[in-house]
């Protein structure tokens, strides 16, 4: 009787002994009643994630070259024109807005590859040529910019005799490389010469007609904005025009009788 006594003593020991075991080691994994757990219900996942950055728009980028570019922007000799289309923030706009097959990372590299890419010139080709190539554009372009240059000049003052010794050269180079592509008399193998002066007069044509449409394109946004920006918006919309406004024209008078359409009344 007393060794049945001893015996549930015995196991109502090892009972409490492992009900306070167990409660020892539950006490030590709990966690801290002072230490809070963040309530993820109310956790925004996408709040670590930066929105993606959009280009800056035309009128934006209007915006930050007018901010770039403060004051009067026909300087002399161009200064802050120059300065304008040199910048980084237009030469990123002209990147994302007039893409070219080859990569540049000047203003005048941009202008070298736009100015004469061979779509500027096909359509007036196909008209003039028989089955017209690159290599037709690349020749005629060279001659169009000296004639463009030489009217501009014109402008100032300037004699277009000045400029026959330049205009020779052209001639006897790319004018050349036209004429034995497409004007050779069949019969005789030699350059058919009054086809070869139709070609160039009908070209002086074209460059004066493009000439023209640019100033009115020009006097069109000086009415509309003003001078200092139209100017920057010409930069924008048609920045191979501001090329050759940097390169033919020397005097900013010049250049406000022009844009006011002085010269084409």
């Amino acid at each position: 009787m007393r060794c049945f006594e001893c015996q549930n003593l015995f196991n109502r020991f090892g009972v409490c002994l492992f009900l306070g075991i167990s409660l020892f080691f539950a006490c030590q994994s709990s966690p801290d009643p002072s230490v809070l757990e963040p309530e993820r219900e109310n956790i925004d996942i996408e709040d670590g994630i930066e929105p993606i950055a959009r280009p800056p728009t035309p009128e934006e980028t209007f915006e930050q070259l007018k901010r770039e570019n403060p004051g009067n922007i026909l300087d002399k000799n161009f200064k802050t024109l120059r300065r304008l289309v040199t910048s980084k923030t237009c030469l990123d706009f002209l990147r994302r807005n007039h893409p070219l097959e080859d990569q540049y990372q000047t203003y005048d590299k941009f202008w070298e590859l736009a100015a004469s890419h061979s779509s500027r010139y096909m359509p007036f080709l196909k008209q003039t040529l028989e089955k017209p190539d690159e290599e037709d554009a690349a020749n005629t372009h060279l001659l169009a910019v000296h004639y463009r240059h030489v009217l501009i000049r014109g402008y100032h003052g300037k004699d277009p005799d000045t400029f026959q010794d330049e205009l020779k050269k052209l001639i006897d180079g790319p004018g050349m490389d036209i004429a034995f592509k497409h004007f050779v008399h069949a019969e005789r193998n030699v350059v058919n010469g009054l086809d070869l002066i139709f070609f160039l007069v009908e070209l002086t044509l074209y460059v004066g007609k493009t000439e023209r449409a640019d100033a009115v394109l020009a006097g069109e946004l000086f009415d509309k904005h003003g001078e200092h920006d139209a100017l920057i918006w010409l930069a924008l919309k048609d920045p191979v025009l501001i090329g050759y406004i940097l390169k033919d024209f020397t005097d900013t008078d010049v250049l406000r009788r022009w844009m006011a359409g002085e010269f084409h009344q």
